[in-house]
């Protein structure tokens, strides 16, 4: 009976937090769809090269992904960012650092 009557008070309440959330659900999912992932699809490991816009493509090269390696994989950018404005003045352990996984 003290459930019933609590949930006939607060009724409103309840109502108003499954909508917030059910609202914001569908906001996550948008924000994770704007994203573009880069591809690293160069050999070259040099000073700077990771941080190099020209070493990345949205497409990969065919080298597969792997938890190790010299070399970062993929990085993934924010929509209303672009990749030149995330790799920006980043050496080549903060671009590694960005990347999930790596290539060898």
């Amino acid at each position: 009976m003290k459930m019933q009557t609590f949930l006939k008070t607060n009724a409103l309440a309840i109502m108003a937090l499954l909508f917030a959330g059910s609202i914001m659900s569908f906001k996550i999912a948008e924000d994770n769809a704007d994203s573009t992932t880069y591809f690293y699809n160069s050999e070259d490991v040099s000073t700077g090269a990771f941080a190099n816009v020209s070493h990345w493509q949205t497409t990969n090269d065919g080298v597969s992904c792997e938890d190790d390696g010299e070399r970062p994989c993929s990085i993934v950018v924010p929509d209303g960012q672009t990749l030149s404005g995330v790799l920006a003045g980043k050496n080549n352990v903060q671009v590694l650092s960005m990347s999930p996984n790596r290539k060898p």
